[in-house]
């Protein structure tokens, strides 16, 4: 039976973000990252939590500026809420929802959006759109890593090839029981 190598070496303490960085847990996947995600990159998204994860992830991005946020008008999913971002503790004044339609029109849109070093994020809905191939994840990891754009790349399906920098599944946690056997908040 082979050997397991421990890749990540247990972290006692807190690691804080490294500057150009999005903290993600203070402690083990952050010191693996080299002080967390890097502001200057492409990254790619799964699952049904995806959403959220993107919106954490913008919402504590230490760049200013605005998030634009390109979506299919046609997915009928949801779509981000004022009132609740105010919530979260977000500016719904930086937060700019564009219905970009189908998949080449917003990859267009992406490749204009990133020459714009004023962006604090963007975050691309490209849901299981087949023109999202290992050149079009190329090119936008290129341009992210050019301009200093956050880019946060929404995936629906399995994962496909690609040459994000790093690529997360996100799905809800079971909630944790509360007294009675109570649901508790979701997680």
């Amino acid at each position: 039976m082979p050997s397991v190598v421990r890749l990540v070496p247990p972290v006692s303490a807190r690691v804080p973000a490294a500057p150009k960085r999005v903290a993600l847990d203070g402690g083990r996947v952050d010191s693996a990252l080299g002080g967390g995600l890097a502001l200057a990159g492409c990254h790619e998204i799964y699952g049904p939590a995806a959403t959220a994860l993107a919106l954490m992830l913008a919402l504590a991005s230490a760049r200013s500026g605005p998030i634009l946020w390109l979506a299919d008008p046609r997915d009928d999913d949801g779509r981000l809420y004022g009132a609740g971002l105010a919530e979260l503790g977000g500016d719904p004044g930086r937060l700019w929802l564009v219905a970009a339609g189908a998949a080449l029109p917003m990859l267009r849109a992406a490749a204009e959006a990133q020459r714009c070093a004023a962006l604090a994020c963007l975050v691309i809905e490209a849901g299981s759109a087949s023109a999202v191939d290992l050149t079009v994840t190329r090119r936008l990891q290129l341009a992210a890593a050019a301009s200093g754009v956050f880019t946060l790349l929404l995936r629906a399906g399995s994962p496909k090839p690609s040459a994000a920098l790093t690529r997360w599944q996100a799905r809800a946690a079971p909630a944790r029981r509360l007294a009675a056997n109570a649901p508790g908040p979701p997680r």
